[in-house]
């Protein structure tokens, strides 16, 4: 029986293993992100339906921030049209975001509407709105709101 080397040789490792983590350097934890981060996008969900469907976004960049909205006809036979919209904003702690009222050719597939872009400083709460602003049409307002990481 070879029991006895099985066990010098068990023991063996042990020592060198409890010898390698006694002079192994102790692992450091990185440290936390302190600076702004990005990019990303959110989006919220969508507005009440109307003739078209929005959703407003907010993309982040480090303290930047653009607040824009997507458009989406409901009806499968949209004839693509221009459209008239209203893109707005808050940042808390911050002065008023002016509104903007673009008007875009809407295709049939839906479209990205341009924005607003600001920068505020980490940890701001923003909110965008974005809806619909052509005479008579149902406005379908859309909202979302982020924190802008630090």
């Amino acid at each position: 029986m070879h029991r006895p080397r099985t066990a010098a040789a068990l023991a063996g490792a042990a020592v060198l293993a409890a010898l390698t983590a006694a002079t192994a350097p102790a692992a450091v934890a990185a440290p936390a992100p302190t600076g702004p981060t990005g990019p990303f996008t959110t989006c919220g969900t969508p507005g009440a339906p109307g003739l078209l469907q929005t959703r407003a976004c907010i993309e982040v960049n480090g303290l930047q921030v653009r607040l824009f909205g997507h458009a989406y006809p409901t009806n499968p036979a949209w004839v693509p049209q221009t459209v008239g919209f209203r893109i707005a904003g808050t940042a808390v702690g911050q002065p008023p975001i002016p509104p903007v009222y673009p008007s875009v050719l809407v295709p049939s597939g839906g479209i990205h509407v341009g924005g607003i872009t600001t920068t505020v400083p980490c940890g701001t709460t923003v909110t965008a709105d974005f809806s619909v602003d052509n005479g008579g049409w149902p406005p379908s307002p859309a909202t979302v709101t982020v924190v802008v990481p630090c």
